[in-house]
């Protein structure tokens, strides 16, 4: 399936262009410790997820991760700028990115203040206006997710390794999260660099029971059965075996008549090219938080 890459036009997010472009992902690919890369960080992420209902509930596949990240990017970017994080706002964003319903995105923020991600902020003067605050649940995992990032792609891209102290300054995420929010907002996807993965992305779980299938394959290990992929991410059986059919239909894995099967060349080449774009975007983010706080 071809890619469909979006070409960037807006100034504020150019840097998209050069770091994200076919050339680069395609040496990130060709990195020897590619692979080696790509294995550790499924695995992390697998781990961060598994067996923890509210993270599955709330912030896997790309609907929901986005969301997390539209949080943080409402609450750094300056309300001059249209800044300033309120469920009008959010809700708003997701609607007109296509990340979600204007009803699933209230449902989702109403879970996130549940899960302690999520709180009300100090009124303003203007009493129609009920601004929200990300809580330090919610930023550390988001953080958390950016580091794993930085340290398994600083074998692929040494400014990574080296830029990767700097996510515990302030300034540098805040300006990271406006950067990454800028580039979904103008239509950029990770996903476009493996069309083959769209449909899978966008089902609950869809996105975590490939990767699960990666890791084992990565370790040697036996393909996870289906309760066990559905214990693991808190979806029901009848919904793996739909995620296995549904993939096996998209050629991305080889199954037979019982079991979860294994992952396709093609799925393991569809989940490279995502995850070498994950690495190129990264990468192309932090080098432009740290140029632009310079002239900042």
């Amino acid at each position: 399936m071809p890619e469909r890459l979006v070409v960037r036009v807006d100034p504020a997010v150019d840097w998209i262009d050069d770091a994200c472009g076919p050339e680069a992902r395609a040496a990130l690919a060709a990195h020897p410790a590619f692979r080696p890369a790509v294995a550790r960080l499924v695995g992390e992420i697998s781990a961060l997820y598994s067996g923890n209902r509210l993270l599955n509930r709330l912030l896997s596949d790309r609907g929901r991760n986005m969301l997390g990240l539209l949080v943080l990017y409402l609450d750094a970017l300056p309300p001059a700028e249209g800044g300033g994080l309120t469920a009008a706002r959010i809700v708003a964003l997701c609607t007109a990115t296509g990340v979600c319903s204007r009803g699933r995105a209230k449902a989702m923020l109403a879970l996130m203040r549940w899960g302690g991600y999520l709180a009300s902020a100090a009124p303003t003067e203007d009493r129609r206006v009920k601004p929200l605050m990300p809580q330090a649940k919610l930023v550390a995992l988001q953080h958390k997710r950016w580091r794993l990032v930085f340290e398994a792609g600083s074998a692929l891209d040494p400014e990574l390794a080296r830029l990767a102290p700097r996510l515990d300054e302030e300034t540098f995420t805040r300006c990271l999260a406006i950067l990454l929010g800028e580039a979904f907002i103008a239509g950029f996807r990770p996903v476009s660099a493996a069309m083959e993965l769209e449909d899978l992305v966008d089902r609950d779980g869809g996105l975590m029971v490939l990767i699960a299938l990666l890791t084992a394959e990565g370790s040697g290990t036996e393909p996870p059965s289906i309760a066990d992929l559905s214990r693991r991410f808190h979806l029901s059986r009848a919904h793996v075996l739909d995620l296995l059919r549904l993939s096996e239909e998209r050629g991305l894995v080889e199954r037979g008549a019982r079991g979860t099967g294994r992952l396709s060349p093609l799925g393991r080449d569809a989940l490279e090219r995502f995850f070498a774009c994950i690495f190129a975007v990264m990468g192309g983010a932090a080098r432009a938080a740290e140029a632009r706080l310079r002239v900042s």
